[in-house]
């Protein structure tokens, strides 16, 4: 094995692995949407989430949309090829930031929760607002606000961390010890 540092990818390649990897999650999400039109076909009318409750909403989404997608993102960085689907089309890989070889599961469990963090946040928001907003409120409370803002500023945030921190680490790679390089070609 090699003694040479992989080599930090460039953003914009980044950036590419990463609309990839929207692309599934938007077909998998494609797939609810339609699996929810044939259903509320069959049944006369679409299923209100909020009879959960909005905590209830909110575990029913994570069940069926970021269970899922945490599971692809777990399963395909913890594999031999270290990459998701996006990674591996742009030559990327997962490595533990120490050592340069594979990263440990928990290593790959925990750089998954910190990425879909955001996501969960936005749909806690959501799910409150929408229950406020069912129930007649008209003001939200400031720290529904706070967590909407926080929501939508943390993917931001993660983004600039890759493309500007040294070795173009986000938030998930600091917290799980890892980092993204580039493949070379062989």
């Amino acid at each position: 094995m090699s003694t040479r540092q992989p080599d930090r990818p460039p953003f914009r390649t980044r950036i590419a692995a990463l609309l990839v990897d929207y692309a599934l999650i938007l077909g998998w999400m494609a797939l609810l949407g339609g699996a929810s039109l044939i259903l509320a076909r069959a049944t006369g009318s679409f299923y209100n989430w909020l009879e959960l409750g909005a905590i209830g909403a909110q575990l029913l989404g994570f069940a069926v949309l970021v269970l899922p997608v945490g599971i692809y993102l777990f399963s395909t960085e913890a594999s031999p090829h270290q990459a998701t689907v996006g990674k591996r089309l742009r030559r990327l890989k997962v490595i533990d930031a120490g050592t340069g070889g594979r990263p440990a599961r928990g290593q790959v469990l925990v750089r998954t929760i910190i990425k879909l963090l955001p996501w969960e946040l936005a749909h806690f928001s959501i799910w409150h607002s929408a229950a406020l907003a069912a129930d007649g409120a008209q003001q939200w409370p400031g720290w529904l606000l706070a967590v909407t803002v926080a929501a939508n500023l943390l993917p931001v945030a993660y983004i600039l961390m890759a493309g500007l921190q040294r070795h173009g680490r986000g938030p998930h790679d600091l917290a799980a010890g890892t980092r993204v390089v580039q493949v070379e070609a062989g």
